[in-house]
């Protein structure tokens, strides 16, 4: 991990190590000089930072070109549910998505979330993106057939997988997400980590390989769980996924 830019170190070190050993090593080198181009050039910012404005355009959130210099959050359940609404949003769009959900990017300003994105975005492959939102949409829609689809079009799941190694990779993603479909989630940092490392080790065991997208989104995850974790609230998942599902679809 020597050679990743500076941000993306210092987000990687809050990801179980034993997922990158998991990761295409290959193909994460050959998206270095990109990543650098956008930590250092700033390429391609200002059309997404544009793109996720009108995305977002119908909530009470406004997007900030310049860093925020004194971050404060006062309602942090309705901020949390904010995050967790721009999280799923993100994924709907073909664009690419900011990755970096630190709670420092975020200030409560005149009743709207101000978001100041950093200079971390990435493009998930249309195949990965779509995949992973059948994953949620079968998790929180309860239809196992659409869950387990998503999990093979992000390449988690071999065809030679027995149906007891689907379902003990099902359960594993089950238990990131959490149990409690219809109540309010916590969200707990290490909750996270612990299931990353349940399911990094599956991956090692079963010697599957993930792209640069997996660890891409798994960056997204800690930040997420960062944040919602520092503000100590409980959060309704899956209204908030269902309402920006039905505003996408």
């Amino acid at each position: 991990m020597r050679f990743l830019p500076g941000i993306l170190k210092e987000l990687t070190r809050h990801v179980p190590t034993v997922l990158f050993n998991s990761v295409d090593w290959s193909e994460l080198a050959s998206e270095l000089p990109q990543i650098s181009k956008r930590m250092l050039q700033k390429e391609g910012y200002e059309k997404l930072w544009d793109h996720q404005k009108n995305l977002l355009s119908s909530l009470p959130i406004k997007l900030s070109l310049e860093k925020i210099k004194s971050p404060k959050v006062t309602h942090k359940k309705i901020a949390g549910d904010l995050v967790l609404t721009m999280y799923f949003s993100q994924l709907f769009s073909d664009e690419g998505l900011f990755l970096d959900l630190r709670s420092h990017h975020f200030h409560e300003e005149d009743s709207q979330l101000l978001w100041h994105p950093s200079l971390l975005w990435t493009k998930f492959d249309t195949h990965f993106r779509q995949g992973l939102l059948k994953v949620y949409e079968g998790f929180y829609l309860e239809e196992d057939e659409i869950y387990f689809e998503g999990l093979e079009e992000l390449g988690l799941i071999k065809k030679s997988f027995t149906l007891s190694e689907k379902k003990e990779l099902g359960d594993l993603f089950r238990g990131h997400f959490g149990s409690a479909l219809d109540k309010e989630m916590a969200f707990k940092l290490s909750h996270l980590q612990a299931s990353m490392i349940k399911i990094s080790d599956f991956f090692l065991t079963k010697k599957v390989q993930v792209s640069k997208d997996f660890l891409y989104l798994g960056i997204y995850l800690v930040t997420l769980y960062s944040t919602l974790d520092e503000w100590g609230e409980e959060h309704m998942v899956k209204k908030i996924y269902l309402d920006v599902r039905a505003k996408f679809l």
